[in-house]
């Protein structure tokens, strides 16, 4: 074994991600501490739930500001965390769904993985949703 994949340096696996009980998603980080993984805004410049099988485009606000929710100062807020990410809750049973994971590489959620997670935030942190290969709707969150 590499000395990093030994040490606290390693790159999180797909085992350092679990599910507590059927209600709490949570991600662990390589030292066994919990990631925060609240979700406390979403984006108010879209009508959600979205339709994936339907977008004209990628869902891809990136660190866009909003044009809806507006400060004093008539700035608009983020549409996502503070490092471009977001989140989503899977709105159909049996869908797929093809996002760009925060680190960059492409992933397909799968019709099963969408059973299961069906009307719970998805746990990943999420810089995209791509219109090809996306059947099923959901709603965002960061």
């Amino acid at each position: 074994m590499s000395e990093v994949l030994g040490s606290s340096l390693k790159k999180p696996r797909c085992g350092d991600m679990f599910t507590l009980s059927d209600r709490m998603a949570v991600i662990r980080d390589v030292l066994g501490g919990i990631v925060n993984f609240q979700v406390v805004g979403t984006d108010p410049d879209i009508v959600q739930p979205v339709n994936g099988a339907t977008m004209p485009d990628d869902y891809e606000p990136g660190l866009t500001l909003s044009t809806v929710n507006l400060d004093t100062n008539g700035k608009g807020y983020p549409r996502v965390n503070p490092d471009g990410t977001f989140v989503i809750t899977i709105e159909t049973d049996k869908a797929t769904y093809v996002v760009v994971l925060a680190d960059g590489s492409q992933y397909t959620i799968t019709a099963a993985q969408s059973t299961a997670y069906l009307g719970r935030w998805y746990p990943a942190r999420l810089l995209a949703v791509l219109k090809n290969g996306t059947t099923g709707s959901f709603s965002v969150g960061y």
